[in-house]
């Protein structure tokens, strides 16, 4: 999907426990439009917007020799001390987009204390274009590029891999965790703030990452709305991943349709007797003049989805609020689906309106990953910023292609 926008981004300064080493670093993400999240990086003494992305594993800028990035500024000139690794790479993400360019080993830093992280990256010559229109960039030059965040068995050959690189050699404790707010947000590294978390962190396994399974997903055993059951067994959900390169929440194409249908009979009564269309060409919206926020989420029902528990026994069940699952505010007295179908080949991908609801943990180290319900962020229900759908542009599902 055509990605954009970001601001700047300021890189807050670390959590410590008052050792020289601190327990975590925080860093500020920027959202324009929640379309995507964003730090700030400085590549070789150059400083770069870049879209967060923990659904691909290479790190890729635009750089000065791309014809085909004209709007995209500035762009990566490489400095003395980047080596040129006489090596290509190139990538296609799941859709269509991608790019290609020459490899060069150069240091990047997140700043907020963070160690520096010396591997190799892509200086983007050329941008893939999707069904001749869309390109990598989307020509708004709210990003130059992208930091993936995935492991390295995900990486483009001759490339690095960011995180695997702060942890093996930066000696930062293998956890990532995020706060996606309407208004920003936070990533942390080597640990996490829990005062942002309504509870305490719950866990649930992270599935074993491979070359088969290059990416960070879990199981979820079953979902609901309002007593309808949408989805049962992880075979349902095909191992769905936690991807912050993806804007919504795709499902299988049963469980989508299953969980629109559930939606629609809820909407009939709120809605005046207006349904989302799932296959609609563009984005699904409802008018609801005069309606708040906080009342859409008292009338429509909450997600619940059950996932299995770290330590065994019961399942952990999750109630989220419908405006921070399955809809969004579109601005103009107008509500939207937040759904997509996912088909067969991503038929899971749990996006940023998916993981918006939570301080969302990935503890690569233990295998596992936390998620709890977010309390932290300072845009409210009754302060929720509705999106421009002028200029909204979401990702449609984003991991790297196999």
């Amino acid at each position: 999907m055509k990605r954009l926008s970001l601001l700047t981004l300021l890189a807050v300064a670390a959590c410590g426990s008052g050792n020289d080493k601190p327990s975590f670093y925080a860093i500020s993400l920027t959202t324009p439009d929640e379309s995507f999240w964003s730090p700030t990086i400085q590549v070789g003494g150059q400083s770069f917007v870049m879209d967060l992305d923990t659904g691909s594993t290479t790190t890729a800028i635009a750089g000065t020799s791309c014809s085909t990035c004209s709007n995209v500024t500035p762009e990566y000139m490489p400095g003395s001390m980047a080596v040129d690794e006489k090596q290509t790479a190139t990538t296609e993400y799941a859709d269509g987009t991608g790019w290609m360019g020459e490899i060069y080993q150069d240091t990047i830093n997140l700043g907020s204390g963070s160690p520096n992280a010396m591997f190799n990256l892509v200086d983007i010559s050329t941008q893939v274009v999707s069904g001749g229109v869309e390109g990598f960039f989307d020509g708004a030059n709210d990003y130059q590029g992208i930091l993936g965040m995935g492991p390295p068995e995900n990486a483009e050959p001759n490339t690095g891999a960011y995180f695997d690189t702060i942890t093996t050699m930066g000696g930062v404790d293998p956890v990532m965790a995020f706060e996606l707010c309407q208004d920003g947000g936070t990533m942390w590294l080597g640990g996490f703030d829990a005062t942002h978390a309504q509870a305490a962190v719950q866990y649930t396994p992270m599935l074993p990452i491979s070359n088969n399974n290059a990416f960070y997903s879990i199981d979820i055993t079953s979902m609901s709305l309002n007593g309808t059951v949408v989805g049962m067994g992880s075979d349902d959900f095909q191992e769905p991943i936690l991807d912050t390169g993806t804007t919504f929440f795709y499902l299988p194409t049963n469980i989508a349709e299953a969980l629109t249908d559930a939606i629609n009979t809820s909407a009939a009564q709120v809605f005046a007797g207006q349904s989302f269309d799932l296959e609609s060409q563009d984005i699904s919206c409802v008018s609801a003049s005069g309606a708040t926020d906080a009342m859409i989420d008292a009338m429509m029902p909450p997600l619940v989805f059950t996932v299995p528990s770290m330590g065994g026994g019961a399942d952990i069940s999750f109630s989220v609020p419908a405006l921070e699952s399955y809809l969004f505010d579109g601005g103009d007295g107008q509500y939207c689906l937040g759904v997509g179908d996912g088909g067969s080949e991503f038929g899971g991908v749990l996006g940023d309106q998916f993981m918006q609801a939570f301080v969302t943990v990935m503890d690569v180290g233990n295998g596992q990953v936390g998620l709890a319900l977010d309390k932290g962020c300072s845009a409210s229900a009754s302060k929720r910023r509705s999106r421009d759908m002028t200029t909204f542009h979401p990702h449609l599902p984003k991991p790297r292609r196999k």
